[in-house]
């Protein structure tokens, strides 16, 4: 089985390992009266973890030890059978109807996930999985035991029919999303955006030495915007609407702007190791000569999404003369990182000014506006694609206070979109049916340009700066 995730294989590996080593051990053992009596005494605490394992599971990240377990218990309601045993006789039901339920549950319970955007309600996954029951039991008694027996009888042609519609059901979406791709491209409203281009997203470890000239939209610009990919959504609308002033784009994927300070994932398989941290640390001292060789830039933008350094999944590296040395990710941390990134600028004479990151759902932003103009089947509270301000407050709750403290001790102007995309409850993602955001969090090419031309971002930038 080859694995798209190499960390898929991972978690699913363990769990067939038991399932496997368990069966065989139970193969193995006598099906005999002695044996049964023996593990009598077990049935009711297996029975026990076979209902409390789905909805109460271990929480650990890898599942198994939750595997082990269920293995285990369906072991000994099987060599512990007795007439009067429901577990065992319902589970013998389940065995005949396994595979038409491996069949069918997979993509009833796909689709209930895509209905309902984040995670659906108990209800209508109890509501799926009986479902998926049920239909296991039709396709069981129509479909499979009348082709395995041989059966050519109304039956069969009832069957052929039943297997006809699953597969024109199958592909039915599949043709409506051709239908539909047909006359939007929703590839083009939402790639990636790079600002002035994809070179200008520096990779780690070759820190810039200059201005490339596809990352500046004049010989001599005065504005540059300086950050990670949450910046380079910025520069689209700004470069459309800062006029003769020019714009200049030195951005890093990841890499939030800040002087000596960067984040760097903890996991032991990830894009953005340690050694990410420190190119990161290169790449803004990089940015920072080159704002001093070029006096032409008056007023810097920072932007970012700020939650690297404040989340639990990262670690800060932190450059004390020549060493680094790696910290928990904190608030503190993070401000003294970009309030000295604010005075170095300050110190070349020029102004600096603060963009916060768009508000973020607990959803994919930007799959829900497409699937809603697709016309597909959304439920949920989520379904008009609104963030809710709570939900956005609760996830960012770290990262806003994070800005508030970098306007405070860093005497700097915090930009935000708050006022003009949202109300006392909810934030619009899409403006006249056009995209504002390509995936959670950035904005699409299309979204940079409404917005910064409808509050007039780039002189509101200018203005702010100091």
């Amino acid at each position: 089985m080859a694995f798209r995730d190499p960390s898929a294989a991972f978690y699913l590996l363990p769990t067939r390992f038991w399932e496997m080593a368990i069966g065989s051990l139970g193969a193995l053992l006598p099906a005999s009266p002695r044996v049964a009596g023996k593990l009598a005494v077990l049935r009711f605490p297996a029975l026990l973890l076979l209902l409390l394992i789905p909805v109460l599971p271990s929480g650990l990240q890898n599942p198994i030890v939750d595997a082990a377990l269920v293995c285990l218990a369906t072991l000994i309601l099987l060599l512990s059978p007795s007439r009067d045993n429901v577990a065992a006789r319902s589970m013998a039901r389940i065995g005949d109807i396994s595979y038409a339920l491996y069949l069918v549950h997979w993509p009833v319970l796909v689709y209930v996930r895509a209905a309902w955007l984040a995670e659906p309600p108990g209800l209508a996954i109890y509501a799926a999985v009986a479902f998926s029951v049920v239909a296991s039991s039709a396709l069981h008694r129509f479909v499979e035991k009348p082709f395995r027996q041989g059966f050519v009888t109304s039956r069969g042609r009832m069957a052929s029919g039943l297997l006809a519609a699953t597969v024109l059901l199958g592909f039915a979406p599949s043709v409506g999303v051709g239908a539909t791709e047909s006359g939007v491209r929703f590839s083009e409203i939402r790639r990636n955006n790079y600002g002035l281009g994809r070179t200008c997203d520096f990779i780690s470890g070759t820190p810039p030495q200059g201005i490339p000239e596809p990352c500046q939209t004049t010989d001599r610009p005065e504005l540059l915007v300086w950050g990670d990919s949450f910046a380079m959504a910025l520069v689209p609308g700004l470069a459309k609407t800062v006029g003769e002033a020019g714009l200049a784009q030195l951005t890093m994927s990841a890499c939030f702007p800040a002087i000596g300070v960067a984040a760097f994932f903890k996991g032991a398989v990830s894009p953005y190791p340690r050694a990410f941290g420190e190119d990161c640390i290169r790449f803004n001292d990089s940015v920072l000569g080159i704002l001093k060789n070029r006096p032409g830039l008056r007023t810097v933008v920072i932007s970012s999404p700020f939650d690297y350094p404040v989340s639990k999944d990262y670690m800060l590296l932190k450059r004390r003369d020549s060493t680094f040395t790696e910290v928990e990710p904190s608030v503190d941390g993070a401000v003294e990182g970009i309030k000295s990134l604010v005075e170095a600028v300050r110190a070349l004479g020029r102004r600096v000014v603060v963009v916060a990151p768009p508000p973020v759902a607990v959803f994919d932003i930007g799959d829900c506006l497409e699937r809603k103009a697709r016309g597909s089947v959304m439920l949920g509270r989520y379904s008009d694609c609104k963030i809710h301000l709570s939900d956005y407050r609760r996830m960012r709750s770290r990262t806003l206070e994070l800005l508030n403290q970098v306007a405070v001790k860093a005497d700097v102007e915090v930009v935000s979109y708050h006022d003009f995309l949202c109300d006392d409850t909810k934030c619009r993602t899409e403006i006249d049916g056009k995209f504002l955001y390509r995936d959670s969090g950035h904005l699409s090419y299309e979204g940079s340009e409404i917005i910064a031309r409808k509050t007039r971002l780039a002189e509101r930038l200018i203005r702010a700066a100091r």
